[in-house]
């Protein structure tokens, strides 16, 4: 017998250790083992692909926890344990899917028989105008409900507007569809057997369509799968000129799916470069399998891998359109399906053609290779007609556009977003690697303040500073980093900015004109478009003297006065005076060199100032080119020691050098046996080049220099270069009493 009240006064202890520990005795062998008997005894046959799991390794580690002075404290309020489920799941193509479960809720005091169906099959749904059959699926007496903890249910009538609205802010609620209980009373294992077996029952019909989703999406990743294994597109012909083509390894994403990059070379010049990604969703966009071709910082191809399944063979054709502000749309779409026919890619008015894949097979027609090469040209072709790309030979700046996107509907509707959830899941998923700690301090830095925003990041040279800036900000709106964002515009500061005119312009006399900047664009936008966040980083800002040229502005935004700007009445497109919207953030990056300039309190005591030094380089190695990996382990490890050695003494080395010396080592790798340096050699050429040339002191680092010319004997096996320099500096610090790298 099964006394649900009793198992609603443990969910409601207050202790978490307590709690814990009597859910795992009390509750969970008994919820188990009825639910195992009820599995055994439909002769579902568990195993790698089948399996039943529950909950006991959460609570196992959260009781643990709570007994550990370290974790104690942040576990006091948890709200582990005030539930328990077992459920059977199924793994298929790397993927975990909930088929059963049975749950126990203390929160919403149910108890819960139910299939857990994530957001991504109910969006699909939707797009596919089957989620009318896929609700009439569910037994009318069954319920809907989503909420982790609190459970809300949600009429069938509703969930399709529900999914809808769901979309575009980026939330991804999961669902739990079948029946509830009250958790009270008691129940014997026979009845709860009987619920287990009516709900079983009765989800049948939906477990079809569920099945159905996952098969399909399959069967979609499959033919992406075959897209990604292609490397061996060396070359092109694009308007009559070969190009080589450089296609990397396929990089896993965080989540969604992978990514792999490609480069188009004229000779040794690089023309652009690019990015496939393989997506199993677009968080943004799709719920289907999607192939994104990026060239140029743009999207030129997005299109639903689904299209193509069906019985027997299927035409690939590809819609295109353009949505540029500053060009001809209609001009452009016209030019790029020229551009396709006379490069052999079949088009019609709107779509063009890839190439056919057999369904039977699970193979396209014309093979893989040639497919995938459709999709590089076309992608470049369509860069090339809207001038991101200027084929042959140097490509320009890119225009300010709104990326490409699969709807319409879509374009132009950049919304914000400050969930932090959702934008470090961005930042993750990203090329870059920064901490939780780091994303989340810099995200309560910029948001915690409801009408001051204002963060100064320093630190060594390299470790990302620029770099986080413009990741977040183009995660808030839901943005990769190659994006164009137009709420983002990095400044660079110059060492001549003595006054605030160099931000906030100044009116001409002689030209009769008001000479407006870049800062002051970015404010008057935020001005008019008071619901969008607009970011501003002041690149190297102590390059001149901060109090100098932001002292108006950090004036007025703490006494919320106008900042006076001209007297002038025929000046239209200027007002006189200037309020700063709230709606504005600045970001500015510092470096501290003798070429720099202290930062004045006045400014510290209006910035939340945060530094960036440390690094990750065993993330960063994780995310390097899968290329790259396989032949210099060794000296990445080496660097890598080199590098603890430095950050004893402040004077280590960021991402950017050692992405900057890896990609020099594996050139010359590249190079072949006939032309390449020693591995030794070409290891100790970067460091002389890249590290020593920073080394600069007194007889402080009289320690480090030692330490370098132990670990230089050690390592590099006869190279001499940087050890020669290490020896000179340690005679000259030896002799004059300080030293450096340049004499």
């Amino acid at each position: 017998m099964l006394n649900l009240t009793h198992y609603q006064s443990l969910f409601d202890e207050d202790n978490t250790e307590v709690r814990c520990r009597r859910v795992l005795d009390e509750v969970a062998p008994n919820l188990t083992g009825i639910f195992e008997r009820f599995i055994d005894s439909k002769d579902i046959p568990l195993g790698d692909e089948l399996y039943i799991r529950n909950y006991d390794m959460t609570l196992t580690t959260t009781y643990h926890d709570s007994r550990n002075p370290t974790y104690a404290e942040k576990k006091k309020n948890s709200d582990m344990g005030r539930k328990y489920f077992v459920g059977l799941y199924m793994k298929s193509s790397g993927k975990e899917y909930n088929l059963f479960t049975l749950e126990l809720n203390g929160i919403d005091r149910s108890l819960l028989i139910h299939t857990e169906v994530s957001f991504i099959p109910f969006w699909s749904w939707v797009r596919s105008d089957v989620i009318e059959r896929v609700l009439s699926s569910i037994p009318a007496e069954y319920s809907i409900f989503t909420g982790w903890k609190e459970k809300k249910k949600l009429p069938k009538g509703e969930i399709e507007g529900y999914v809808k609205s769901c979309i575009k802010p980026r939330k991804r609620p999961s669902f739990l569809v079948g029946k509830g209980f009250a958790l009270d009373g008691q129940m014997n294992e026979q009845e709860l057997r009987r619920h287990l077996q009516e709900v079983w029952d009765g989800l049948s019909e939906f477990r079809y369509y569920f099945n159905d989703e996952i098969k399909n999406g399959q069967r979609a990743w499959k033919a992406l799968q075959l897209l990604s294994t292609i490397r061996d597109i060396e070359e092109t012909q694009l308007l009559g000129r070969p190009y080589s083509v450089e296609i990397s390894s396929v990089e896993k994403l965080k989540s969604q799916g992978n990514r792999q990059s490609f480069q188009i070379n004229d000779g040794d010049q690089m023309i652009t470069k690019g990015n496939i990604d393989y997506l199993d969703y677009n968080d943004k966009n799709s719920p289907f399998q999607t192939i994104v071709v990026r060239v140029a910082g743009g999207n030129q191809i997005f299109t639903n891998v689904r299209e193509i399944l069906s019985e027997g063979t299927k035409e690939w054709w590809i819609k295109k359109l353009f949505a540029t502000q500053s060009m001809d749309n209609q001009e452009i779409k016209a030019e790029a399906m020229r551009l396709l026919q006379e490069h052999g890619i079949k088009v019609d008015d709107t779509s063009y053609y890839v190439g056919t894949y057999d369904n039977d097979t699970e193979m396209f027609i014309e093979g893989a290779h040639q497919v995938k090469k459709n999709f590089i040209d076309a992608a470049l072709l369509f860069a090339h007609a809207r001038k991101a790309v200027e084929l042959p030979f140097d490509h320009e700046e890119e225009e300010s556009e709104i990326e490409d996107r699969e709807d319409p509907e879509e374009i132009g509707t950049l919304e914000p977003n400050f969930r932090f959830g959702e934008i470090l899941d961005m930042i993750e998923n990203s090329q870059f690697t920064f901490s939780k700690a780091i994303v989340r301090d810099l995200h309560l830095n910029l948001t915690a303040l409801d009408d001051k925003h204002f963060v100064v990041l320093s630190g060594i040279s390299g470790t990302g500073k620029t770099q986080i800036c413009r990741l977040y900000a183009n995660a808030v709106y839901g943005l990769d980093y190659e994006s164009e964002n137009p709420y983002f515009s990095i400044i660079p500061v110059r060492p001549d900015w003595t006054d605030a005119s160099s931000l906030f312009g100044y009116y001409s006399s002689f030209e009769k004109r008001y000479v407006k900047t870049e800062f002051l664009n970015v404010i008057l936008n935020a001005l008019k478009e008071r619901e969008k966040p607009h970011f501003i980083l002041l690149d190297e800002m102590n390059l001149a003297r901060v109090e100098y040229y932001l002292s108006d502005y950090l004036s007025a935004v703490e006494s919320r006065k106008e900042i006076p700007l001209h007297s002038d009445d025929y000046v239209k497109d200027v007002p006189q005076k200037l309020t700063i919207p709230p709606n504005i953030y600045i970001l500015g990056t510092i470096n501290v060199d003798e070429t720099t300039h202290s930062i004045s309190d006045k400014v510290l005591d209006r910035a939340f100032v945060m530094t960036l030094s440390d690094v990750d380089f065993t993330t960063f190695w994780e995310r390097i080119d899968a290329d790259i990996k396989s032949v210099l382990s060794r000296e990445f490890d080496l660097l890598k020691e080199l590098h603890s050695t430095l950050a004893a003494y402040d004077l280590h080395f960021g991402y950017r050098t050692m992405g900057e010396m890896l990609q020099k080592l594996y050139a010359n790798h590249q190079l072949g046996t006939e032309h390449a340096m020693d591995a030794m050699e070409s290891l100790d050429g970067v460091i002389t080049e890249k590290v020593l040339t920073k080394i600069r002191g007194d007889e402080r680092i009289s320690d480090m220099l030692g330490e370098l010319n132990r670990w230089l004997s050690v390592n590099l096996e006869g190279s001499h270069v940087s050890l020669h320099h290490v020896k000179r500096m340690q005679k000259e610090l030896e002799y004059y009493g300080a030293t450096q790298f340049w004499r």
